[in-house]
Formats: structure tokens, sequence, C-alpha cells
């Protein structure tokens, strides 16, 4: 229960606004870094032994490397920020599910049905564990079945012998 009265859970995600706001940058940036780097990819092309174009074509050329990497750096921090989202909601589910289990024993040690909506979410718990045991035992009961076949077809099964020829 640690985990609801904690407050630091919220302020180490980075805020979606952050990410929204350095996308839309990157997104701004790069058609201008694009058009430059066209027309610089066909002067340097053309005219290599300008120095002048080298330089130009070289610089455009780091701009857009370092578009490509703040791009990059920016889904790993998306990514990660994900991973973290997911486990702290997983530990939360597992706390709910605790929280429920310990719910319907002690409804159950204490004999409390109030209302009849409460009798009929207690029935259903019971059924989905009826229904959970069943599924497994049939899925065990299928596999000893395939099992046994298997094993009776590899004893019963008639050896192949090759016939033998008499040469006279």
């Amino acid at each position: 229960m640690d985990l609801f009265n904690d407050n630091t859970n919220t302020t180490t995600y980075t805020k979606t606004e952050q990410f929204t706001q350095k996308l839309e940058t990157l997104q701004s940036q790069l058609p201008s870094i694009l058009e430059d780097f066209k027309k610089y990819y066909v002067f340097y092309n053309k005219n290599p032994e300008y120095p002048e174009y080298q330089q130009l074509f070289q610089n455009i050329k780091s701009n857009l490397n370092s578009v490509n990497a703040e791009l990059f750096t920016l889904s790993n921090d998306v990514q990660s920020n994900i991973d973290k989202l997911n486990g702290d909601f997983s530990k939360i589910d597992t706390l709910i599910k605790n929280a429920k289990e310990k719910n319907v024993q002690l409804k159950k040690s204490l004999g409390i049905v109030e209302h009849k909506n409460n009798a009929a979410s207690e029935m259903i718990t019971d059924y989905k564990k009826i229904y959970e045991n069943g599924y497994l035992r049939n899925w065990a009961l299928f596999l000893s079945i395939l099992v046994v076949g298997v094993g009776i077809s590899k004893i019963y099964k008639k050896p192949t012998t090759n016939p033998i020829t008499v040469v006279k």
C-alpha cells in the first residue's frame, strides 16, 4: 500500500508535454535541414574539388546526424518512461489482486453478505475459480489422452519385416 501513498512516483516521470515539445522542435528543424542537405549534396557531388561545398556539406550532414541522435534519445526516454509505468502498473495490479483476495477471505470468515449484489459478486469469483480448475483439468486430460494414444500405437504397431527372397 506504500505505492498508493507515495507521491514520488508521479514526479519521476517526464511530462508528456516535454516530449511533445522536443518532438515538435525536431519536426520544425527537419524540413529545412533536409532541404539544405539536398542542395549541398548536389553541389558537393558536382564539384567535390571546392572546399567550401565540402565544408557546407559536412556541416549540414552533422546537423542531420545531431537531429537523428536527438530523436533517438527522445525515443529511448519515452520507452524508459513506458517501462517504468508498466512496472508500476504491474505492482499496482498485484496489490489490487492481493487486496481482493484478502477481502474475499475476510468476507468468508465473517460471513458477510450484505446485499444481493455482493452475493452475486462472490458467486462470480467462486465460478471463476471453478472454471479455471475445470479448464486446467480438461487440458491435462487432453494431453494424457495424447500420450496414452501414442504409447498404445507404438506398442501395437506391426513390425516391418523385409520379405526373404529365395534364390534358386
